[in-house]
């Protein structure tokens, strides 16, 4: 029996590594101990133990993006509710196709619903929001060749276009520890599968020759693909609108433009600025005023059959992928729509240039991630990414990261721990609340070096540029502004954590200039109210400007 439970172990853990899985991230557990054991001693395996997970799963999913192309990687808890604190990492995954390989330990198949301690129904337990869930039978010799198909099988799922999690449901049975010494194995790992792209179309080529084109560029581009963008952009002087998550925000390129966030506040102007189509590669950018002005204008969305993003119901969907761009031949443009777009970003760069700069703000707190030349920078979902969006300028080299499917704040931190683990230099910019919402990702954080840039505007700021903040204070405060006065120096001194509280913009700057070897956080305290009317008074002067030079 012993044998058997070993040989069934090796092979689903080494037939997921020859797929292209090498990091596992392990909540601990009795049930899921021959799992553990296997995907420890697996000579092509490394492995991360979290206890709380929740953490270890959006620290799992942030792993599948450390690198410029997606890697699988593997989940492992034991039965009952432990799998289902995976349940939002999973729906990230899901909605921001990322392969996710989730091991569910569970009792033996008489345990199931009798009452049996630490059993839940765990077949199926993930519903929709997984590509496919296998239920394993248990270990015995004849199903060898079946284990060896779903280890397979998942991890091809999880790549294929859309990719997305996985569930592998694995009944066992008492003892649970597996023969050691049978364990080790010296399999060479074999390689991810690569995506398989097509050849240039003529629909794509019809659209790439309108005059007045506007390329848009959104969150789910390897930087690969968004380079061969910019560079057939640049070369047909198409302007291209880069969302951050893009990564198109590297480029210094004049066709590329940043501060669309803001210039397509100002209404009076937008008939200016308005293309005669859109052409988006990507998921759909995070700025809102873009998501209102491109409604009404024709739009082609070119991806892939399985990624429909089109939350206006308007689009015209293109299967296809930038790669096609190489066999297009360039086309002449109106050049005068380029100039418009480029007078327009131009106008919004100098009244941010005149802005005070040393004035301790979120949104200067952006502007100083300019000085950074390397690394990954994640960003919590709320109000840093919306910041990061308005006033994150082109020209800046870091990889930039988010959790940008189900737009949540839990599991912030972990991800960005995850997404990170490759970098050589790792930031988060991150509010209070999220940085509450997954505070047990400091454990993990003591063993990976990260910078938390902390924005601590005491609860919910987002709350404050919503409808919800012309409620009476009796209800806004307690219902959306939710204040904490936590001590986030005591916090950080309990899991062993650098702290340091920012008392001026020139200091965050040098700070961040300093490289450090441990994780710190970097606490930045603001006023709600105060940055609700700075952000206001920025608007108002880029409005007037824009009016200004439309005029």
């Amino acid at each position: 029996m012993m044998f058997m439970l070993t040989k069934w172990m090796h092979t689903l853990i080494d037939n997921l590594v020859k797929s292209g899985v090498r990091d596992f991230v392990i909540s601990p557990g009795s049930r899921s101990t021959p799992l553990a054991i296997a995907a420890f001693l697996h000579p092509s395996s490394r492995t991360h133990v979290l206890v709380d997970e929740r953490s270890a799963s959006f620290f799992a999913l942030g792993l599948t993006r450390a690198e410029e192309t997606l890697r699988p990687v593997a989940l492992i808890c034991t039965s009952g509710t432990a799998a289902t604190n995976y349940y939002s990492a999973i729906t990230e995954a899901n909605i921001f196709e990322l392969p996710l390989i989730v091991l569910t330990a569970d009792r033996p198949h008489e345990l199931r619903g009798v009452g049996a301690p630490q059993a839940i129904d765990q077949v199926a337990l993930y519903g929709k929001q997984v590509r496919h869930a296998f239920d394993l039978p248990l270990p015995e010799a004849t199903a060898l060749p079946y284990v060896q198909h779903v280890a397979e099988r998942s991890v091809l799922l999880a790549l294929t276009e859309p990719a997305g999690p996985v569930h592998i449901n694995i009944p066992l049975r008492e003892p649970l520890i597996p023969e050691l010494d049978l364990l080790q194995t010296g399999y060479p790992v074999g390689r991810p599968l690569r995506h398989v792209t097509g050849h240039a179309t003529a629909e794509l080529i019809e659209i790439l020759s309108i005059q007045r084109l506007l390329i848009v560029i959104g969150p789910q581009l390897s930087a690969a693909d968004t380079q061969i963008i910019l560079e057939y952009a640049d070369r047909s002087r198409i302007p291209v609108l880069a969302d951050p998550l893009s990564q198109g925000r590297q480029s210094s390129n004049d066709t590329v433009f940043a501060y669309y966030d803001t210039w397509l506040k100002e209404t009076t102007i937008q008939h200016h600025l308005r293309p005669d189509h859109i052409l988006r590669f990507g998921a759909m950018p995070t700025s809102k005023p873009y998501l209102l002005w491109s409604k009404e204008i024709p739009t082609t969305v070119v991806g892939h059959a399985g990624n429909w993003r089109d939350p206006q119901l308007q689009a015209h969907f293109l299967s296809g992928h930038p790669s096609q761009l190489k066999t297009i031949p360039l086309t002449e443009h109106d050049i005068t729509y380029l100039e418009a777009l480029q007078r327009a970003e131009k106008t919004v760069e100098t009244v941010f240039d005149s802005l005070d700069s040393g004035q301790l703000t979120e949104y200067n707190v952006v502007r100083a991630l300019e000085g950074l030349t390397e690394g990954s920078l994640f960003v919590s979902n709320s109000m840093p990414i919306r910041d990061l969006d308005t006033f994150l300028p082109t020209g800046t080299p870091l990889r930039i990261l988010a959790n940008r499917g189900a737009n949540g704040i839990d599991g912030i931190l972990s991800s960005a721990l995850g997404a990170t683990y490759e970098a050589e230099n790792r930031y988060l910019l991150v509010g209070d609340l999220a940085f509450i919402h997954d505070i047990n990702g400091l454990m993990m954080a003591r063993t990976i070096p990260m910078t938390i840039l902390l924005v601590n505007n005491t609860g919910g700021g987002i709350f404050s540029f919503l409808p919800q903040h012309e409620l009476d204070p009796a209800l806004f405060e307690p219902l959306f502004g939710t204040a904490q006065d936590l001590d986030f120096s005591h916090l950080a001194a309990g899991y062993g954590i650098a702290y340091q509280r920012i008392s001026s913009i020139g200091e965050l700057k040098t700070t961040l200039q300093k490289n450090t070897m441990t994780t710190r956080i970097l606490e930045i305290r603001t006023d709600r109210p105060e940055n609700v009317r700075l952000h206001r008074l920025i608007w108002e002067q880029t409005n007037q400007a824009l009016q200004e030079q439309f005029r």
